[in-house]
């Protein structure tokens, strides 16, 4: 193969490597899956999850000694649970079949809990053991995995 096609197909190469890498397969599935069906990449799903975590974890902090919670404290955790319910809604709905089955089936109910959590707290006087249930549903939906 002479020298300038081998280059050529080289540098054809290269550039459709980092095409992929650009979102050139995003633009696949949208022609390739169905209209109803909601493809989370794992990096999507990586990220979300971690930033439900971390979520949890400034809830947890917020919360920890509800007698003492100021008016501060509470209306951050609100901020915080209004945060998760839009977080919540990048991962679909159950109606919204999706790569991830137990998200798939589990979402909505996940979302619910956390609108029922955040009217917990704007209650008077507020009602914190809604926003305490949060994390067991983390530990059911990973516990299901292993």
């Amino acid at each position: 193969m002479p020298v300038s096609k081998r280059f050529l197909l080289i540098i054809t190469a290269l550039f459709f490597l980092s095409g992929c890498q650009n979102g050139v397969l995003e633009n696949v599935r949208k022609v390739t899956y169905p209209p109803d069906f909601n493809y989370i990449s794992q990096q999507k799903l990586t990220d979300t999850m971690q930033t439900f975590a971390w979520y949890t974890t400034l809830l947890d902090n917020n919360l920890r000694n509800t007698e003492s919670v100021t008016r501060e404290q509470r209306l951050s955790a609100i901020e915080i649970l209004e945060k998760m319910e839009t977080l919540s809604m990048q991962l679909g709905t159950e109606t919204l079949s999706s790569n991830h089955d137990i998200i798939s089936f589990n979402i909505d109910a996940f979302r619910q809990s956390i609108i029922d959590a955040r009217k917990g707290l704007q209650k008077s006087p507020p009602n914190y053991y809604l926003v305490g249930t949060l994390s067991g549903y983390c530990i059911n939906c990973h516990s299901l995995r292993q």
